[in-house]
Parts: C-alpha cells; structure tokens; sequence
C-alpha cells in the first residue's frame, strides 16, 4: 500500500511540476513591439572593425546573433546552438554537438562549417582583431563534421561552455555568407541565425529589428519587434521609460534607481555579478611611469565615502578585479587602505608636481565621478584635468593608449581567464596599462594551464596582491547591474555580463 500511494504521489508531483512548467508559456502573449534604451551609439558588429561590443552592442547582439551556449537562471551552461557538449580529460579539447535545422537571416545553413568559419576569421593574425587576445587560449576550431564542431585550446578551459555563454563580441555566430559577400558593409548589415532580424538603422536613432519567421525554436519570439534607442544622456534616458517612450532602459545612475524602486509605474531589474569598474594608468607616460605617483592616488581614495556618495551604496568598494559572482574569492587581495597621510608622503618623495589628465564621459555621471577623485586627489597635492569625450572616442583614445587615466571596465564572465589575460598579459592588444611583468606573465599562463580550481584561484589571489601593490589598474565598485522597466514588459532573464536579452520578452496584457 505504501508503496503504491508513494508511486501515485509521484504521479501527482510529476502532473503539477508539467503543469507548472506550462502555466508560464500558456501566460505570455505574441506581439508587440519593446523599445530599449541603451548607453550609446552602435558601431557595428563585426569583430574585425568593432573589436569588443559596449552595452548597446551587446542588448542587440542577443536578439540578432546566438551563442553555441546559454547561461541558466542558475547561472550554469545550458543548450543554444548547440545541443550538447563533451571534453577531453585535460580540458583543452571540446566538443559541440550542433543543433540541425538551424538557418541564417539569408537563408544560408548554420552548421560546424559556420562556426569553424567565425573563430578561423577572428584567429587569422592577417586580420588584426583586437578580439584575438581574447581568445589567444584557442589553437583552432574545426568542423569533425557538419553538426560537430572541436575546439582546440593551448591550455586547459573547465569553464569553457559557461564562458562562450554570453552574445560578446568572440561569441556569436554571424553568417559567412553575408560576411563574405558584403566585406566591410557587414559591419553595418549584421546577419545571425537569432530570434529576430534587422529591419531598419538609423545611425544615432534607433536600429529596429522584426521577429525572424523562420526561427528555429518553433512559436518564439513572442514580440514583433524590438526598437534599440541610443539615449546617451541619463537623465533623458530615465525620463524615457518613465514617460513610455522606452519600455527597459540599461542604467547606472543610483539616484534614479533609487527613485524607480519606488515608483510602481517601474520595476528595477538587478543583479551582482563578477567583475568590476575600474581605471587604468597608462604605465608608459609621467606621472604614472612612477610606482609611488600610482600607489599615492589609490591611497588617496575613499572607496567606501565615493560608493555611498555616488552609488547611494548600491555597488559595494572592489577589493580586486574579480567581484562578488566569481568563484575567485580571496581572503587577502593586498588591497591598499584610504591613506591620504600616506599618499601625501609618496608625493613628497616622488618630488615633483604631480599633474596628469583623466578621461571621462561627457554625461552627467563621467562629470561626477571624475569630480570626486579630483577633489581626492587634489587633498593630497595633485592636480587633475578632466578630459570629457563621447563613449566611442574614449574607447578609441584607450586603445590607442591616447591617455593617462581612463575608466574601462571587467565584465561579469564565468572564468576570470579571458579577460585577465588580455588585460595584463605582455603583448596583449588590450594591455591598456602598457604594464607587465615576468611574474604576472608566468601567474596568468599557470593559471590558464591548469584544470585544477583551487590553484588557479591560488594563481589569481596572488594575481590581484601584485596589482594592488603594483597599481597598474584600480578597482573602484564590484560590477551591479540594473535595468528600470515597466511592469508589463516580462521574460527578461537575469542580467549577466551586463546584457539586457529581449529575446524571449513578452507582454502581460494584465499590466
């Protein structure tokens, strides 16, 4: 009897959990157009040209492009593009499985040709991709057949389906067909195998993008249409999604934050992930070719005072580059304290005047925070000019190394590796800092090689004491994220590496 009531239980469970699973699908209505308003401007997508995708690249991105993978609302790889995956015993080779059926916008199939296509493009030192160091682990990538595709890496990657997750600029897949046929127009006719396609760009406008009918994923998308405004000014932007105008808006202004928590005509998307807002020296130019000039502008900055004051404490003080969401936790990073006594002291020594420009944005929110560090700075005897550009023009001066401060960021990714390498191996393209060393070279290149965890966080604690000490870079708030939408506006997933996906929205008719 026991066992038979057990067994009719579980039929129950099993009939609710099926009809749980469907409620939500039988809730979210087709059609409607969402309009998201985004930091900036949109470049292009095309990885030689663009080189890394800002927010606004990467919020269109995920509903023009896919990934062979997918991150779970636990944060865990699930299937995309592809189907399943597998790897060596060492780590270094993976596996794809791809899911068949699957086309591009232009009609052209997608399969492991496509993908091998994509990664051999960006790989081909003849091209220059800026995006190379970011993927400088992987050897080749080739199709074993149509729908199996290998990775070949130089070194160990546990967490590589998690990693190739997000829509950034070495992940999606873009057609070669219309790569190879438009050349450089491609950059602004972007083709993909996503849930919509383009319609319309109207450069510092909108870029409009229409449901793709010919999706894979039978029923989905829900929406018609998705609209993607740059809006770079803040106060515009929030102004925007309060009065309709847009339907989601990505931002990072705390006040404002604050304000549509309160306000039941929003609701506020957050999440913490890894990473952090930080601030690179250009190690190459004075002052900052002086290791005592760095280190007394980072003991002259009250992390704590400047988060409460600038982020309302909703992003907590960076102890090191890897933030709350990594699975690097250290219990000593070396961080350097607020000592203004201190950093006065080095300026003493350092024995000259202490001048230099900072780069920040011309919005409202660069003003601010280049503000507050100056009166930091200029408390302990240093004198700093504001050089206010555009977003894309401070992206261009970074890469250029046309500066002696400037804010960059480190994203939320599930593996340290990617990032870490480019930013601060010798050689690297995106080595902003112009700094390097024999023993940050050797701690990034343990760590890539190892599979074994713990010595790789071992390698990146040690990693991080070095950069405090050394202060190519500074960390200033761990990476939290926030979206300000309205209530109607449902199915947006949790906001990793910043990315606001519109690709499974849907509106509820009751909101």
């Amino acid at each position: 009897m026991l066992t038979r009531n057990r067994g009719r239980l579980s039929l129950v469970l099993a009939t609710l959990a099926e009809l749980a699973l469907t409620l939500p699908a039988a809730a979210q209505t087709r059609g409607g157009s969402a309009t998201i308003g985004v930091e900036q401007d949109i470049a292009g997508f095309d990885p030689l040209i663009v080189g890394v995708y800002d927010t606004g690249q990467e919020a269109t991105a995920v509903l023009l492009f896919e990934t062979l993978t997918r991150l779970d609302d636990s944060g865990k790889p699930a299937p995309g593009l592809a189907q399943s995956w597998e790897h060596s015993a060492d780590f270094k080779t993976w596996t794809f499985k791809l899911r068949p059926g699957v086309k591009f916008h232009d009609g052209s199939p997608f399969n492991a040709a496509a993908v091998a296509f994509n990664y051999q493009r960006m790989l081909d030192p003849a091209n220059h991709c800026r995006c190379l160091f970011y993927i400088s682990n992987y050897d080749r990538v080739e199709a074993a057949d149509d729908l199996t595709v290998v990775f070949h890496l130089k070194y160990p990657a546990p967490n590589l389906p998690a990693v190739i997750a997000p829509a950034t600029v070495t992940n999606v897949i873009h057609s070669p067909k219309a790569i190879t046929e438009m050349k450089e127009a491609y950059n602004r006719h972007p083709v993909g195998t996503g849930p919509f396609r383009l319609n319309s760009w109207e450069s510092g406008n909108r870029i409009v993008l229409e449901r793709n009918p010919d999706y894979w994923d039978q029923g989905k998308p829900y929406l018609d249409e998705v609209i993607v405004r740059p809006l770079p000014d803040a106060p515009a932007r929030f102004a925007s999604v309060l009065s309709g105008e847009t339907d989601i808006i990505w931002h990072d202004n705390a006040d404002d934050i604050v304000k549509a928590k309160s306000n039941p005509n929003v609701v506020v998307h957050e999440y913490a992930g890894s990473g952090a807002q930080v601030y690179a020296f250009n190690t190459k130019q004075p002052p900052f070719d002086d290791l005592r000039v760095r280190q007394a502008m980072r003991y002259a900055l009250d992390l704590k005072a400047y988060a409460e004051a600038q982020w309302d404490g909703l992003w907590q003080p960076a102890k090191d580059p890897y933030g709350p969401g990594s699975f690097v936790q250290c219990k000593d990073s070396g961080a350097l304290p607020y000592d203004p006594a201190k950093a006065k002291a080095l300026l003493k020594e350092y024995g000259k005047p202490v001048e230099f420009k900072m780069v920040v944005t011309a919005t409202p929110r660069g003003r601010a925070v280049g503000q507050i560090f100056q009166e930091f700075w200029r408390d302990v005897g240093a004198t700093v000019t504001l050089d206010q550009v555009d977003q894309t023009t401070l992206v261009t001066k970074a890469f250029r190394r046309d500066f002696q401060l400037t804010p960059w960021r480190i994203i939320d990714l599930a593996d340290p590796d990617p990032q870490m390498y480019a930013n601060f191996h010798s050689g690297s393209p995106v080595n902003l800092a112009n700094y390097s060393t024999p023993e940050i070279d050797h701690l990034l290149d343990e760590a890539r090689s190892s599979a074994d965890q713990e010595q790789r966080v071992q390698d990146y604690c040690k990693l991080a004491q070095i950069l405090n000490h050394d202060v190519p870079w500074f960390w200033t708030v761990d990476n939290h994220y926030f979206s300000i939408a309205k209530p109607g506006l449902k199915g947006i997933p949790k906001q990793y590496s910043d990315i606001i996906d519109l690709s499974l929205a849907w509106w509820d008719k009751k909101k």
